[in-house]
């Protein structure tokens, strides 16, 4: 599907964290530290990887990977609220900074091998922040 649209979401950002929020609660779950939270959302990660351990196809089909990208999804939305983060503004900074970091013009319509040494360029030279 790479270079179609996007199919249209289901919910917002905001409409997500409350759900998130509400289930949290209902459990008795908010208390939850941030490290063990952090610590879930990379398990998560992991189960999704699996996915595809052995093959671009994954293992037990999309709708295996969207049960496991929601845990890591819930996880991070868990991890946001308890640092008190505004994730969709979170987002919009990142993509800022990776815009800066991974210019289009040095991508855009390139060869594979091309891109792979604009990535590794851009990784090597980039200057972090604070450094």
């Amino acid at each position: 599907m790479q270079g179609s649209t996007p199919k249209r979401q289901s919910g917002s950002i905001e409409e997500l964290s409350q759900l998130v929020w509400q289930h949290l609660e209902a459990r008795d779950w908010l208390s939850d530290d941030s490290r063990g939270v952090a610590i879930s959302l990379n398990l998560e990660a992991a189960e999704l990887l699996e996915h595809y351990q052995w093959s671009s196809t994954p293992v037990g089909g999309v709708k295996a990977v969207g049960e496991e990208l929601a845990d890591v999804f819930i996880y991070g939305i868990q991890l946001a609220q308890q640092n008190d983060i505004d994730i969709a503004d979170a987002i919009k900074r990142k993509i800022e900074k990776s815009a800066l970091k991974y210019p289009a013009e040095n991508f855009k319509g390139k060869s594979k091998e091309a891109k792979r040494a604009a990535w590794l360029d851009s990784k090597l030279n980039h200057k972090k922040e604070g450094l």
